[in-house]
């Protein structure tokens, strides 16, 4: 893992078990940085967020298939899940921060 990118994963993994533990709303903020910092290695967030407007996601067995290829731990593939599917706007997560 990039030296560059552990920091904020760790905060993020930090993130998602203490929501998950506490069953607050996902911080959006630790959000935007978890998709920007693990997602768009790979691809751009256009990708996810025309994801977001399909009803039938499934975001863990999406997030696996893209953690598997991007070597993504399993407690950072379920921050980002946990990201995608607690956050009250999730669109706002993505497509607000929209890369080309």
């Amino acid at each position: 893992m990039d030296q560059d990118v552990l920091p904020g994963t760790l905060a993020l993994i930090t993130l998602a078990v203490a929501s998950l533990g506490i069953g607050q709303e996902t911080n959006n903020t630790a959000c935007q940085q978890a998709i920007q910092t693990n997602c768009t290695i790979c691809h751009t967030t256009q990708r996810i967020c025309a994801k977001l407007d399909t009803t039938d996601a499934d975001w863990p067995a999406t997030v696996a298939v893209m953690g598997k290829g991007g070597s993504l731990s399993k407690q950072v593939q379920d921050a980002v899940i946990v990201c995608l599917t607690t956050s009250a706007n999730p669109k706002g997560l993505v497509c607000a921060t929209q890369t080309p």
